[in-house]
């Protein structure tokens, strides 16, 4: 008799990820910059870099959209 597979939230937290809220999307991208910034970006949590990223585009004034 096959096994039942267990429940999203058991599976995603097992590889070290939450379920996207609505509104949230995920992206890979390349990015440029230099190696030490790039390390310290990459270190964050996926929440972490989207935070970092809004405020930045909020200070340099970018519009959503």
């Amino acid at each position: 008799m096959p096994r039942k597979p267990p429940p999203d939230e058991i599976r995603l937290k097992a590889i070290g990820v939450t379920r996207l809220r609505p509104g949230e999307a995920t992206l890979t991208v390349r990015v440029r910059g230099k190696a030490a910034v790039l390390e310290r970006f990459e270190a964050l949590s996926p929440e972490e870099r989207g935070r970092i990223v809004e405020a930045g585009f909020s200070r340099e004034g970018v519009k959503d959209g």
